[in-house]
């Protein structure tokens, strides 16, 4: 550093711009329509807003592109709140589609909707197994028009809220928090995060799947797959139409355990931490949130819920 200071000093000909990191970063994260929400201990949790809609920090143009991907008749989009099984769906379906366990590591990630360009979603060979966090009212337009098969996926909201109070945590490069449990719970039954509201997501996922007769969808809970993967895991070959059998489809269930998944060091660039621990895979547990939420926590979420979800007929398991 000091050979280039001293070179910029004494060549006063020579054209020469001189640019700081820090400020190419500071301009362009300035350019993105960038939201800190406060908890109530003072740290802030950094999303894009996007037309009145939450993500983790990501290329907008990506996101406005969302209505506009290429969807081909084969592709099977898995939809799903964060932390809600995402992950775990996405490497069971590609098993089936291929036709093997025996895969090369790859990462549901690289499909991903509200991260990847339609340019590079269209590099992927068929069947593509795409995957998203967002709203059904917010899918391409070209993937309701085909009515391409979509695997719903859902989870109790008190696991959700407590790992995705550990995700946004972990991932302080994009949400830049810092803060405790306590002070997390608000933002989370706020909608202050990426995906805005479980309670509002949940509802528009509810009615498009009651009010969309002709297009398939598969909706699977995240605690049946872990109390019976067999049969949840047969439900889905079904679904996507293929003959597996039953010793195939154990052979899915044993790849695709959770804990093995977590093993597999491989998964997801950003999936370790300083402290080489997994990200995207935790604990996996149902009934986790028994750790964190107090009793009136847990009391002011049962009141939030029965109040926001009273119209609702899904049903969610708690514990196993």
């Amino acid at each position: 550093m000091l050979d280039w200071e001293a070179a910029i000093a004494n060549n006063a000909t020579q054209p020469i711009l001189v640019l700081r990191y820090e400020d190419i970063k500071e301009t362009s994260e300035r350019a993105m329509p960038l939201v800190k929400y406060r908890d109530a201990g003072g740290d802030t949790l950094l999303v894009l807003e996007v037309d009145g809609y939450l993500y983790p920090k990501t290329p907008e143009e990506v996101v406005r592109g969302i209505k506009d991907v290429t969807i081909r008749d084969d592709d099977v989009m898995i939809c799903a709140y964060p932390k809600s099984g995402t992950h775990w769906v996405w490497e069971i379906t590609r098993c089936i589609l291929s036709g093997t366990t025996d895969l090369v590591v790859a990462e549901k990630d690289e499909l991903h909707l509200e991260c990847i360009p339609n340019s590079t979603l269209e590099t992927f060979a068929s069947p593509r197994i795409l995957n998203c966090h967002i709203w059904y009212r917010q899918l391409p337009g070209q993937f309701t028009q085909k009515n391409c098969k979509i695997i719903f996926v859902s989870r109790n909201p008190k696991d959700v809220a407590v790992s995705f109070f550990h995700h946004h945590k972990k991932l302080t490069q994009y949400y830049e928090y810092t803060g405790k449990w306590e002070n997390y719970l608000p933002l989370f039954l706020n909608g202050q995060v990426d995906s805005g509201s479980w309670f509002e997501y949940m509802l528009d996922w509810e009615a498009a799947i009651a009010n969309n007769a002709t297009q398939p969808i598969l909706v699977l809970r995240y605690e049946d797959i872990e109390e019976n993967p067999q049969r949840e895991v047969s439900k889905i070959a079904r679904f996507l139409d293929k003959d597996c059998t039953a010793e195939f489809l154990s052979q899915v269930c044993d790849k695709c355990d959770f804990r093995n998944m977590k093993r597999t060091k491989g998964h997801i660039i950003t999936s370790l931490d300083d402290k080489n621990d997994s990200v995207m895979y935790r604990k996996g547990q149902v009934g986790d949130w028994k750790n964190y939420f107090t009793v009136a926590q847990n009391e002011v979420f049962d009141r939030v819920f029965a109040e926001k979800m009273k119209q609702s007929s899904m049903k969610f398991k708690y514990e196993l």
